[in-house]
């Protein structure tokens, strides 16, 4: 009963990124991802890449029909580089419809649990994080992580410390 999802009849806009953060657990293996979604009458679909320092997609996810408007899960790196510039790439669609796009930098570094989720809860949200401007809706979607990996530079963004969008 708790845990079903709510069901909006009808949504003012299409759903969005609200929040989101990318933080790595302490063995620098694995990534805990946190994407807060904004409320949504039909399902859209969630996909997540992380990039390595080269651009290149290291772990990726793809979510269809999701139910809620917050998802929590780890991703996992096969060969982490301790201390370098990553980036959670973030793709929301419905019906092949661009929704929403962003790029969370961060850094591959453990950051405590409890710090970051205490950052997280006092951040402004809506001016975080890079925003992928939408293609017109009559365009296929390219797919810039698995396209062409090499022009995307996550050097060239400030990253947070923490990977806040």
């Amino acid at each position: 009963m708790f845990n079903q999802p709510i069901e909006f009849d009808h949504e003012d806009e299409p759903p969005r990124f609200l929040r989101a953060q990318a933080l790595p657990y302490p063995d620098l293996q694995r990534v805990w991802t946190r994407v807060q979604l904004t409320p949504f009458a039909g399902h859209p679909e969630l996909e997540m890449a992380i990039l390595d320092p080269d651009g290149h997609a290291v772990a990726v996810m793809a979510m269809v029909d999701v139910q809620f408007t917050y998802v929590s899960l780890t991703m996992h790196l096969k060969e982490p580089r301790p201390g370098e510039s990553y980036a959670l790439w973030l793709r929301l669609t419905r019906d092949h419809l661009l929704l929403d796009q962003r790029i969370i930098p961060f850094d591959l570094v453990f950051v405590d649990r409890d710090e970051a989720k205490a950052e997280a809860e006092e951040l402004a949200w809506a001016g975080r994080g890079v925003v992928i401007a939408p293609l017109p809706p009559d365009e296929d979607i390219p797919d810039p992580v698995f396209d062409d990996p090499a022009s995307f530079d996550p050097a060239s963004f400030d990253p947070s410390p923490n990977g806040n969008l």
